[in-house]
């Protein structure tokens, strides 16, 4: 591969042909995967929580600029966001059969709701149909009863004391000018629906010039950051209408419209560079370039015209190469959070059109593993992500009670993703299941437990409230980012977070340059080859299960590998001991099936943290204390009493404990129970978890352990118990969980010593 200066005097060399990009583990397309057990489970809470009802009560989605409406006047990255994750949602689920969800009945104010006509610009107008007049102690009584009415479609309250309910019958009254509120029937939500509404509407007005989206700010820097995911919305939305031939209607009408739209941002890039979010998260836009030159089937001309624009973005870009060498920012964009996650796989993306790159005597490869291992070292916290509320710490701190965003949680698991895909370094996947299987689902809560109504802005690893935080540990955030809720704090993950599950879901099976079939993640799926035909059938309730059985059904003679888990150090397949970290080999005959059974054999791991503390995990999971929490619900914004709702949490047991802990053989210390998933329950559930570890713990003096701005403090330096007769009391045995089975927890312990 040629280095970058031959690439630039190429590019300046017309109808030369295009350098060729370095190959890589290319994941199956959107739609050749159908999950099954627990991920369809997951992926079904999704569609019936926010993903699938986004775009009937949030403004930013519903009334977004993107289809025609004013919400989201700004940096125009919200629908963007959500169709990033719903357009790959919408496969998975239509593959497993699931396409039409159950509705929810919910009240919203109108203009919005269906019932508008009633509630015109959120007054009751004359003419409307009063069905009973009743004394209430709140508005929420008199939301209760509507939505208890079949006959009401809405309801008004004056003076916090009158409900008036409203229906197509009853008692015409006079207009009203205060707050009216419409009830929604109940409508089934087919996410594959809304997917198609929204892109429609977005490749149906497309500029001439070949812009998409708002183009309200021409003129300025950050302008190219707006339609980053709505271009990974449209390949995702090319790949799943794709037969394998890329020749469709719809993939072809996709593709062209992310190639015209990347050529105006080319133009306009020479007169106005990046600049703010878009300076910031030039990968993505780079790798939307490869994508189309791996799968848009254009000429060379036009390809060498995406290169060009890969190169000018890195030019443009900033050097994220230089900053996780260093971490010495000359700007504030250096530092955010979801800009360090999404700039991980930087090295990667890059070594894809420059494989030749070196920066300080390091590979892209080198690069790579380096800046996991560098915010690790810094920030790092246990459960694969690092410190970022907002802003990364100027100073080396692992406390386990400063948080990390819910966009970067998503965008680390994507990042780490690409990384593993580019790199083949099983450590990458390793991270991205870590992510996943932890931080993920941890950042979520509700009374009914393990759906996706509520979450974090800022997730923590000792996490023992929810509240209104002021103080708070963290230092750019608002008081209210660790309460759970419809968009605390900030509304960018509520539109983010969609991406989690559903592209995790697509980054489980690759094919390599030489065609082997690759099992880079594992959870239950089958799949199938485009083109090929071959079959793959995942068959696991890993990670809450060690045994996975890899069934493969292939057309022709395939050659696959198998990963094997850095921490599996006693994995076997089908017996035979394997080593860790490296790739299982084996080869299916044409037209046989062979199934590998892999056992991961896991074992309790203590990782080690600072001031002597640890954190403790078992396969791919992390176990916690969990904390039970009173909910308090503040605000309600969409569906039943039990759905889209804020709540603030606070503890209602027991958190200061000190682990007993043999470092050298930790088996004597812990005992891992495995009760097993339920097929059909929710797997994240924050009860009935299907494994645990039986651990022995002494409660540490609050003197000891204490409070800091409302967070528990850092835990004390260990051994806490071999000092002082009254540092800790008699030892109890408590419960650890799968992390992301918690709410409130305690994630990172002291050590007793004893």
């Amino acid at each position: 591969m040629r280095s970058l200066l031959a690439v630039c005097s190429l590019l300046a060399v017309s109808n030369a042909a295009p350098p060729e990009l370095a190959p890589r583990l290319q994941p199956l397309q959107v739609g050749s995967i159908t999950p099954k057990g627990w991920l369809l489970k997951q992926l079904t809470l999704q569609a019936e929580g926010l993903s699938g009802h986004l775009s009937q009560f949030w403004a930013d989605v519903m009334s977004s600029i993107w289809i025609g409406g004013t919400h989201d006047p700004n940096l125009h990255e919200r629908t963007p966001y959500w169709l990033n994750g719903v357009v790959p949602l919408s496969f998975l689920l239509k593959n497993a059969g699931v396409e039409l969800l159950p509705g929810t009945k919910g009240i919203y104010k109108s203009p919005w709701g269906e019932n508008s006509t009633i509630c015109t610009e959120g007054t009751a107008p004359k003419g409307a149909n009063i069905l009973s007049t009743n004394e209430v102690g709140s508005a929420k009584d008199c939301w209760s009863m509507c939505v208890n009415s079949d006959e009401c479609q809405a309801f008004l309250v004056t003076s916090n004391t009158t409900c008036d309910l409203f229906g197509s019958t009853g008692t015409i009254m006079a207009a009203s000018e205060e707050s009216c509120y419409g009830q929604m029937g109940v409508k089934p939500v087919n996410v594959t629906a809304q997917v198609e509404k929204y892109i429609s509407y977005v490749l149906a007005h497309q500029k001439a010039d070949g812009w998409l989206g708002p183009d309200d700010n021409a003129g300025k820097g950050g302008q190219y950051w707006g339609p980053s995911n709505m271009l990974f919305s449209l390949i995702q939305y090319a790949e799943g209408n794709d037969d394998g031939t890329k020749s469709t209607e719809k993939f072809k009408n996709a593709t062209s419209a992310v190639f015209k739209h990347l050529m105006q941002q080319q133009l306009r890039m020479k007169k106005t560079p990046l600049s703010d979010w878009a300076q910031s998260r030039w990968i993505d836009m780079a790798y939307t370039c490869e994508w189309i030159i791996d799968n848009g089937g254009l000429s060379e001309e036009n390809n060498t015209a995406l290169y060009n624009l890969s190169v000018t973005l890195q030019q443009q870009g900033l050097d994220w190469n230089n900053y996780f060498e260093t971490f010495e920012p000359q700007v504030t964009q250096y530092i955010h959070n979801v800009n360090n996650a999404q700039a991980l796989k930087s090295a990667a993306v890059q070594y894809r059109y420059n494989s030749s790159s070196m920066y300080k005597n390091y590979t892209m490869a080198e690069l790579s593993r380096r800046r996991m291992d560098n915010l690790d070292a810094r920030v790092g916290l246990p459960t694969g992500m690092f410190i970022g509320d907002e802003w990364l710490p100027p100073k080396p701190l692992r406390s386990p009670s400063r948080g990390i965003e819910l966009c970067g949680v998503v965008e680390a698991m994507f990042s780490y993703g690409v990384m593993f895909s580019v790199h083949s370094d099983i450590a990458f996947a390793d991270r991205a299941e870590r992510i996943a299987y932890n931080a993920l689902p941890a950042t979520w809560a509700s009374p009914t437990g393990g759906d996706m109504w509520a979450h974090q802005y800022l997730q923590a690893i000792n996490e023992i409230n929810a509240i209104k935080a002021d103080p708070h540990v963290w230092t750019h955030d608002g008081d209210m980012a660790e309460t759970y809720g419809l968009a605390p704090n900030y509304g960018c993950c509520t539109a983010n977070f969609n991406q989690g599950w559903p592209k995790f879901a697509h980054n489980l099976i690759f094919i390599d340059e030489y065609n082997y079939i690759v099992v880079g993640m594992y959870a239950p799926i089958e799949a199938v080859v485009p083109i090929e035909g071959h079959k793959i059938v995942i068959d696991t309730n890993y990670p809450f299960d060690d045994i996975i059985k890899v069934t493969f059904t292939a057309v022709k003679t395939i050659q696959l590998k198998l990963r094997i888990p850095g921490w599996a150090t006693d994995a076997t397949v089908d017996g035979h001991p394997v080593a860790n970290g490296t790739f299982f080999k084996g080869t299916v005959q044409a037209h046989g099936t062979t199934t590998y059974t892999i056992d991961m054999r896991s074992k309790v791991r203590v990782e080690e943290r600072d001031n002597g503390a640890v954190a403790i995990h078992h396969g791919a999971l992390m176990y916690s204390l969990p904390i039970q929490p009173n909910y308090t619900v503040y605000a309600h914004h969409f569906g039943t009493a039990t759905q889209s709702n804020d709540y603030y949490l606070n503890p209602l047991s027991p958190w200061r404990y000190a682990l007993d802990v043999d470092k050298e053989d930790p088996s004597k210390s812990f005992q891992f129970v495995m009760t097993g998933y339920q097929n059909g329950t929710a797997p994240f559930n924050h009860t009935g978890w299907p494994t645990h570890i039986k651990a022995v713990v002494r409660p540490v003096s609050e003197s000891i352990w204490n409070i800091t701005a409302n967070s528990a403090s850092v835990p004390p330096t260990s051994p806490v118990c071999v000092n002082s007769s009254s540092a800790c009391a008699p030892p109890a045995t408590v419960s650890l969980v799968p992390h992301g089975g918690t709410e409130l927890r305690i994630g990172e312990f002291p050590v007793s010593g004893l």
